[in-house]
């Protein structure tokens, strides 16, 4: 696909734009939040948490083998943010639960991000709001296409 050179400038002004945001907004919230776990061990609390909880489904939404599943599920039991159990109805299914070390991550998280709404989103004025939520979701659905 051919983009004109004011498109590809425009593009590359909005990535850094994003990337100037995402870092002032790490920067002043880094040390509210338990910086122990990695990106892919958060994404997989989120995953347990919306009810993925076995290690072939969690696999296959992270798009990784299952071996590496366990390996982060195993570090993720070691930090004490999950549990594991064998499921009583089938011996060979494991059952993950969020432990109560998960549980506080999530409510601290949704705390920052109560902050971050009131403090930079709501003051955006409400048109503004309704465009970016338009682009935003206009942008979800190219991604589920590509």
């Amino acid at each position: 696909m051919f983009y004109s050179g004011l498109k590809i400038k425009l593009i590359q002004k909005i990535n850094a734009s994003q990337n100037q945001l995402n870092v002032q907004l790490a920067s002043r919230y880094e040390h509210e939040l338990d910086n122990q776990l990695t990106a892919k061990q958060v994404l997989l609390l989120e995953l347990i948490q919306n009810g993925i909880a076995s290690t072939k489904d969690l696999s296959q939404h992270l798009n990784t083998s299952m071996s590496a599943v366990s390996q982060l599920l195993n570090k993720l039991e070691a930090k004490e943010y999950i549990t594991r159990h064998i499921n009583k109805e089938n011996r060979r299914e494991i059952i993950l639960n969020l432990a109560p070390k998960a549980e506080l991550y999530f409510d601290k998280l949704q705390e920052l991000n109560d902050d971050i709404n009131y403090h930079v989103y709501g003051q955006l004025p409400l048109e503004d709001l309704q465009h970016l939520d338009r682009i935003l979701s206009h942008l979800n659905t190219i991604v589920e296409e590509v």
